[in-house]
C-alpha cells in the first residue's frame, strides 16, 4: 500500500500555530525547532521510504524539516531517500505538489526549496534556490552540510563551460550560510575564468581571513579573546589567516614556516606540532622541504609509534614516485616512437604500483576495518594484474556507502578481465544505481565499461537482445559526448553486429 499525503497532514491546517518565535531576553525574536511535532512526520516518512513510495517520503521528510529543520540527520535522510528517488527515475516535483508546505516563515519556503531540490537533485537553479531560502532562514549549520554537495553540482555543471557570474552568484550564497570552503573555491574557479580581475583576488584573500576566523570560532561570542571585540594584535590576525592559507605569496609562506618550526624547536614531541611543522614544510614546495617533512614525519613516528606520522611520510614516498612516473610519461609524450622510453614509462608504473601496493597493504594491517583503504589497494592489485585479490577487497569496500561506486566499477573491471561478463554487468549496474550528482564525472566511464561486456556477452550468446542493449547505451554516450574515446567507431561496429545477430 502507498502512502498519500492528506489534507490534514499539513502543520498548519490541524493545529494551532505553536510560538515557534520566541523573544529572548533582550527582545530579539529567535527560532525555536519543535521536535515534538517533527515527529509524526518523520514516522511517516520511515514507513512510505520502506515501502518504496520515495516521493512521498519526501513530503513527508519535508513536513517534518518544517517543524525542526536543524536536525541534520533527518536532512540526511531526505537526501538518501532523494538518491534513491533518482535512481529510480522519479520526476521532478511541480510547484502544486510543493504548495501545502508553503507559509508565512522563512523555515516553510526553506521545505518547500529543498523538496523541489530532493525531487531534482541534478537540478542547480533548485539547488541555489534552496541555499537562498537556507540564508534567509538562517540555517546556518544545514547550510555548511549541503554547501559541498551544492558545489559538486556546481562543478559538474560548469566542467565544460565555466561561468564567473554563476560563480560569483554562489559564493554568495556559500557565504550567506557560512561555508566558507565553498565560497573560497568559487573565488578560485572565477579567477582562473576571469585572471584580469582584481577585485576578486582581494575578496579571495579576505574569504580565507574570514575562513580562519570561522574556523577557530574567534568571532563567537567567549571564543579565544573574542577576535572582533578585544584582540588588537594586528600580526596575530595576520598569523591566522596565513596559517590557514591554502595558496599565497612566498613571503606568507616563509613567515608561515619559521613560526610553526620556532613553535616546534620549542617542543618536537608535540603531535600537533609535528604536523603543523610538516604542513609548512610541504607548503613551500621545494623537494628540500619536502624531504625534512618525510625525516620529521618519520622520526615522529619512531618516538611517539602514532602510525599517522608514518603514513603520512608514505604520502611523500607515493607523491614522489607519481611524479617520476608522470616525467616518463611527459618523456613519451614528446617522442612517443621511442621504444625507450616507453619501456622506461612501463618499468616505472610498474615500481609505483608495487610501491602502492605495499604501502596500502601496511595499512590495512593496521587499519583493517577502513574500507577506503582496501578500495585503494584494489584498485592498484587491478592494475598489477592481481584480479582475485583485487575482487576481495572491492567486495568488501563496496559496503561503504561512500566508495560504493568506485569499488563496484573497479570489481566489475575485474569480472571483465576475468571473461564473467554477466557478473561485470551486474557490478557495473549497481555502480550507476548508486550514483548521485556528487559522482557524475564517473558515469560515461562505467557506461561505456558496461557498453563493452554487453557486446562480449552478445558476440559469446548470438544475443541481437545484448547486441541492442549495448548499441542503446552508445547512442547515449554519443549524444552526451561524441569525442568520447572511441565511441564513433564503436557505434558504427554495433550497427554491424545488431544487424548480423538479428
Amino acid at each position: 500500500m502507498r502512502y498519500a499525503p492528506k489534507a490534514h497532514d499539513h502543520p498548519r491546517q490541524n493545529t494551532v500555530i505553536l510560538p515557534w518565535k520566541k523573544k529572548d531576553g533582550a527582545g530579539e525574536v529567535k527560532f525555536v525547532a519543535l521536535p515534538e511535532k517533527a515527529r509524526p512526520f518523520l514516522d511517516r516518512a520511515t514507513k512510505a521510504r520502506d515501502q518504496s513510495a520515495f516521493d512521498v517520503a519526501l513530503f513527508y521528510y519535508a513536513n517534518s524539516l518544517k517543524w525542526d529543520p536543524t536536525n541534520l540527520a533527518v536532512h540526511e535522510e531526505m537526501y538518501a531517500c532523494a538518491r534513491q528517488f533518482h535512481t529510480a527515475g522519479g520526476k521532478p516535483a511541480t510547484t502544486t505538489e510543493a504548495r501545502p508546505l508553503e507559509g508565512p516563515l522563512p523555515t516553510d519556503r526553506l521545505a518547500v526549496a529543498e523538496l523541489l531540490w530532493m525531487r531534482d537533485l541534478n537540478n542547480l537553479e533548485r539547488a541555489l534556490d534552496m541555499m537562498t531560502a537556507a540564508s534567509k532562514a538562517e540555517q546556518t549549520a544545514f547550510g555548511a552540510w549541503v554547501g559541498p554537495k551544492v558545489f559538486n553540482l556546481l562543478s559538474v555543471t560548469l566542467r565544460d563551460k565555466p561561468n564567473k557570474k554563476l560563480l560569483l552568484r554562489a559564493k554568495d550564497l556559500f557565504i550567506g550560510v557560512g561555508s566558507w570552503e565553498e565560497a573560497k573555491l568559487c573565488v578560485e574557479q572565477a579567477i582562473k575564468a576571469d585572471p584580469t580581475d582584481i577585485q576578486l583576488d582581494r575578496e579571495f584573500k579576505q574569504i580565507l581571513a574570514q575562513r580562519a576566523i570561522d574556523a577557530g570560532g574567534y568571532d563567537r561570542e567567549g571564543g579565544p579573546g573574542n577576535f572582533r571585540g578585544n584582540v588588537k594584535d594586528l600580526e596575530k590576525q595576520q598569523a591566522l589567516a596565513e596559517k590557514d592559507a591554502i595558496t599565497g605569496s612566498a613571503g606568507t609562506e616563509e613567515r608561515n614556516l619559521e613560526r610553526t618550526k620556532a613553535d616546534f624547536d620549542a617542543n618536537p614531541t608535540s603531535p600537533d606540532l609535528v604536523q603543523k611543522y610538516c604542513v609548512a614544510l610541504r607548503r613551500m614546495g621545494t623537494p628540500e622541504h619536502e624531504s625534512l617533512a618525510y625525516r620529521v614525519y618519520l622520526t615522529a613516528y619512531e618516538q611517539s609509534k602514532e602510525y599517522r606520522f608514518k603514513m603520512a611520510a608514505g604520502d611523500i614516498k607515493l607523491m614522489r614516485a607519481g611524479r617520476q612516473l608522470s616525467a616518463a610519461e611527459e618523456a613519451l609524450k614528446n617522442a612517443p616512437a621511442d621504444e625507450a622510453a616507453r619501456a622506461t614509462v612501463a618499468r616505472v608504473r610498474k615500481a609505483v604500483l608495487e610501491l602502492q601496493a605495499g604501502e596500502y597493504r601496511e595499512r590495512m594491517a593496521i587499519y583493517p576495518t577502513d574500507r577506503a583503504i582496501k578500495s585503494a589497494l584494489g584498485t592498484v592489485l587491478f592494475e598489477l594484474g592481481e584480479f582475485e585479490e583485487a575482487m576481495g577487497c572491492l567486495q568488501i569496500a563496496k559496503e561503504e556507502p561512500k566508495g560504493r561506486v568506485a569499488a563496484a566499477h573497479m570489481l566489475g573491471r575485474c569480472f571483465a578481465v576475468s571473461g564473467w561478463h554477466t557478473e561485470a554487468i551486474g557490478e557495473y549496474k549497481d555502480a550507476i544505481a548508486s550514483m548521485d550528482v556528487t559522482q557524475a564525472d564517473r558515469e560515461q566511464d562505467i557506461r561505456y565499461d558496461l557498453m563493452l561486456s554487453l557486446i562480449e556477452l552478445a558476440r559469446s550468446e548470438k544475443s541481437a537482445q545484448h547486441a541492442r542493449d549495448a548499441a542503446e547505451i552508445c547512442s547515449g554516450i554519443l549524444r552526451k559526448d561524441i569525442s568520447f574515446r572511441d565511441i564513433r567507431q564503436r557505434r558504427k561496429d554495433l550497427d554491424a553486429l545488431v544487424k548480423e545477430l538479428s
